[in-house]
């Protein structure tokens, strides 16, 4: 919440802007963006362009795809971009991976409903999760797939050292080794659910709902960015918003632009869109949420360093953008 120091702040810097893209008139505000790819986040971008929204609102949006969330929240890390979207676990990892952080989370994106992710198996022996000891699940390290893959077997009596975790990079990498037989299982989004499906003798056994662990999509920057960018901050925010009312009421309409703009099937456009509760804000539910998630990171020995999660959680954009969507104490 926003404190005194930053109301006091001086007019030259909140008037910093980024750096500004050449071209005749007033330059639009350049803001570095990183996206997950074959998510909604992913179609923010197609969308905002094609609609004009984010010309509207005086930006011009740089964005790069990365393969998971934790890829972002380390790009972000070094300098690599201004804003970026991952999901709660890899975010609070993260921060709790390095004692002190300039990372800030400045508001809630979406959530991910149950059937977001999926828990896929090749072995006929694996009739339910409390059936994975003594297999293999693949694993992107540092992502939310850490925290899904422990509360898998915690939940389910499984004792984490009686199963092999297999590091990928990728969904992609993942399907290719279960699909081969040189994985038994893994938790599964998007396109890559479409092709474990189509796979003989791969099941899905779990989902979301299986481990009540629903999964909140965020918004981040740092510290220093959002102090000297606020107001850039502010119209992304605002962009990001309208785009995302648009995708939630024209679903058909958002699977063509993205199709165009990135060549993704319009029926996996469809997929994604409706496996998130989309709805940029803060509340205090989410608070507790990502305090849930830290306080269970801590006791597991997941994160090294204690913290609190209300000390990286910046809402003063947030705040001036839309100013009935921050309900947290």
């Amino acid at each position: 919440m926003r404190t005194f120091a930053k109301i006091a702040m001086t007019a030259a810097v909140l008037a910093a802007t980024v750096w500004a893209s050449a071209g005749s008139g007033e330059a639009n505000v350049t803001i570095r963006v990183g996206v997950m790819a074959d998510t909604i986040t992913n179609y923010i971008p197609a969308v905002g362009r094609e609609l004009g929204i984010f010309e509207k609102y005086g930006l011009d949006i740089r964005d790069q795809t990365f393969s998971a969330g934790i890829n972002t929240v380390d790009a972000l890390t070094f300098g690599q971009l201004d804003l970026g979207q991952a999901a709660d676990f890899a975010v609070l990892n993260r921060i709790g991976s390095t004692g002190k952080s300039d990372l800030r989370i400045f508001t809630r994106f979406a959530k991910s409903l149950p059937d977001s992710q999926r828990f896929f198996v090749n072995d006929d022996e694996v009739k339910s999760p409390s059936d994975l000891a003594g297999k293999s699940i693949t694993l992107r390290k540092g992502s939310v797939d850490e925290f899904w893959v422990a509360q898998l077997l915690e939940q389910n009596g499984v004792a984490a050292e009686s199963v092999k975790l297999l590091p990928v990079s990728s969904y992609q990498e993942g399907v290719a080794l279960v699909q081969t037989g040189k994985a038994t299982g893994m938790w599964a989004t998007g396109k890559a659910v479409g092709l474990l499906r189509e796979t003989p003798g791969v099941r899905e056994i779990a989902d979301l709902a299986t481990i009540n662990a629903p999964t909140i999509t965020l918004l981040l920057s740092t510290q220093k960015f959002l102090d000297e960018n606020e107001e850039a901050v502010v119209s992304y925010i605002k962009a990001a918003d309208e785009i995302l009312t648009y995708i939630a009421d024209h679903p058909e309409e958002t699977a063509e632009i993205v199709n165009k703009a990135i060549n993704a099937p319009k029926d996996q456009v469809l997929v994604n869109i409706k496996v998130y509760d989309i709805g940029i804000g803060f509340s205090q539910e989410d608070l507790d949420a990502l305090d849930d998630i830290n306080k269970w990171g801590l006791s597991s020995g997941v994160i090294k360093t204690p913290y609190e999660v209300r000390d990286y959680v910046d809402t003063d954009a947030l705040e001036d953008a839309l100013p009935d969507r921050v309900t947290y104490k």
